[in-house]
């Protein structure tokens, strides 16, 4: 190993040690992720050019919009995302370790990016007898940018395979399927990404594989927007105590649970919750959505925590009464997202 391979390894695992101590709150761990992305930078040569269309590259497929690489290396500095799902898949393995020990544990990466930032720091603290990774992408470019991050880091041993795929034609070795699939490839509300179609396809495949994220749930509220965004004296948002809302319901779920119920639906959209509007609209409040994501076990991603979990209006372009009934589905195809119906 080069002298400077030797170093970004060490700062590498380090950084991922430090991450990995639970007892830090992942929100003052930002230089730790920043030592991460530079060594992954570093290493591979994929270069952020903040000059460039960053939409440049993406791709439109049946299922949603695939990032491109470079807003796909954009999306580490989500920093506390990228902390909690290093985090969940830590402790997945770990967890799978307990009964799996004489074996690699298997895991399939959907949608690494150029830098497959939720994996090759976790290959500088496991060995190649704990984990094996295969690692898939639509982009050529992020596939070549990984290769050559785990060449680069010596690194090759704990990959069995990369594929630049669409990960809806992805076939899984039922002989050897995956003990976890981890994907991020989604945006808040579950809109324009194909989360919620690749997890179906890859589930049906390895029916008893661990997803990572375990769920994604979407809540709607009445939320009093003068108090929510409201900010103090000094430029900070107020305190969550100060907020007013009204928690509307649950209308949406993509887990084990509920893709298991939705074997019979049609291609083209699933069915979500209904709610109905029971309290009354003031000036001041505005139905929103809310994503909450459970990563792994006790790993969560809340409100305003991550870009994934800030609020969105309703998809509905009418004025909402009180007394309306409000009917949710979620659509499938090149342009997903959630809808929704009133009634009366």
């Amino acid at each position: 190993m080069s002298n400077i391979s030797k170093k970004s390894l060490e700062l590498l695992r380090s950084a991922t040690l430090k991450i990995l101590e639970y007892r830090q709150p992942a929100y003052s761990l930002r230089p730790e992720v920043l030592e991460i992305i530079g060594v992954l930078k570093n290493v591979s040569k994929f270069q952020i050019n903040q000059d460039r269309d960053i939409a440049k590259d993406e791709t439109l497929t049946k299922n949603g919009l695939a990032l491109s690489p470079t807003m796909a290396a954009m999306c580490a500095d989500d920093y506390v995302r990228t902390i909690v799902f290093i985090r969940g898949l830590h402790d997945a393995i770990q967890d799978i370790r307990k009964c799996e020990s004489d074996r690699p544990i298997r895991i399939l990466y959907v949608g690494s990016g150029p830098y497959a930032t939720l994996a090759i720091p976790l290959m500088s603290v496991f060995s190649i007898e704990e984990v094996k990774f295969e690692i898939l992408d639509l982009h050529r470019e992020s596939i070549e940018s990984v290769r050559c991050l785990v060449e680069g880091l010596e690194f090759s041993e704990y990959v069995s395979n990369y594929e630049v795929i669409d990960a809806e034609y992805k076939q899984i070795n039922p002989k050897e399927p995956p003990d976890i699939i981890i994907m991020e490839i989604m945006n808040t509300c579950l809109e324009k990404e194909p989360q919620v179609a690749i997890t179906r396809h890859l589930l049906e495949q390895a029916p008893s594989a661990i997803m990572i994220p375990q769920s994604i749930t979407i809540d709607a509220n009445l939320i009093n927007t003068a108090k929510e965004f409201a900010v103090n004296t000094s430029g900070k948002k107020k305190a969550v105590s100060q907020r007013e809302r009204i928690f509307l319901g649950k209308v949406f779920e993509l887990s084990r649970e509920t893709v298991n119920s939705w074997k019979n639906e049609p291609s083209d959209k699933l069915p979500a919750s209904s709610i109905k509007i029971t309290s009354p609209l003031g000036n001041d409040f505005q139905p929103m959505l809310f994503t909450r994501i459970q990563v792994y076990g006790n790993h969560h991603l809340s409100e305003y925590q991550s870009g994934l979990t800030c609020p969105k209006v309703f998809p509905f372009r009418d004025s909402i009464k009180r007394g309306e009934t409000l009917k949710f589905y979620y659509r499938l195809g090149k342009h997903p997202g959630l809808l929704c119906e009133s009634f009366s």
